[in-house]
């Protein structure tokens, strides 16, 4: 059980307008493709704390399958304290989302300095951006809605485990529902990856053809 969310693909960061020898519109499609990476702090600084209460979560399950009828009560608090991280989860994956929608917004400001653009293949560029980053949102915002299913199952299999009537069949039920929805999230978490890794080899593409001289954070 408890499929793990860690290991996402984030937006390559250039650190750093060298020089540049692009048009204005270039310039300023940079400054907001930037914005949009540093507005996505949160989703990348949250990674950590999700990671550690994913694992932690499954620690306090172990210990709970491995009691027994007798230790009731203590089954009954590793199971709220278990709870109290999804909770938590939720509150970072609240964050998470509204930094990827910040981000989202700060990226189709390039619109308007789009329409100034005089090469054709940097109008395809742009227009190939777009789709990737448009890509990109969808995968995140059905991983979002998919991820917050799958900690409502987990939530449930808490809520299971303080019944001292509870079977091994609707036990092993509950587990097979949440391993089921990680898979999904997992799926989704994949296509996110896939469409951030166009994106950025897109935009380090941009940068080259309008002659903007970046240094990239290794």
């Amino acid at each position: 059980m408890f499929r793990k969310r860690y290991g996402f693909v984030s937006l390559a960061i250039a650190v750093g307008l060298l020089a540049g020898c692009g048009s204005s519109a270039t310039e300023t499609i940079y400054e907001h493709l930037e914005s949009a990476v540093e507005l996505e702090e949160p989703f990348v600084s949250n990674q950590q704390a999700l990671q550690e209460a994913e694992e932690k979560e499954y620690e306090l399950y172990e210990q709970m399958i491995t009691m027994g009828t007798d230790d009731l009560v203590e089954i009954e608090q590793l199971a709220d304290e278990a709870i109290t991280s999804i909770e938590q989860r939720q509150e970072l994956i609240e964050e998470e989302k509204e930094s990827i929608e910040q981000s989202k917004e700060e990226f189709d400001r390039i619109n308007e300095a789009a329409t100034e653009l005089d090469q054709e293949e940097l109008v395809e560029l742009v227009t190939r951006l777009e789709e990737e980053m448009n890509n990109r949102f969808d995968a995140y915002h059905g991983l979002y809605t998919n991820y917050i299913e799958a900690m409502g199952e987990d939530r449930t299999l808490f809520e299971l485990l303080k019944d001292e009537e509870l079977s091994i069949d609707e036990l092993q039920a509950q587990i097979n529902t949440v391993n089921e929805q990680y898979e999904v999230v997992e799926q989704y978490k994949e296509s996110f990856n896939e469409h951030t890794q166009k994106y950025n080899q897109l935009k380090r593409d941009f940068y080259e053809k309008a002659e903007l001289e970046v240094q990239y954070e290794e």
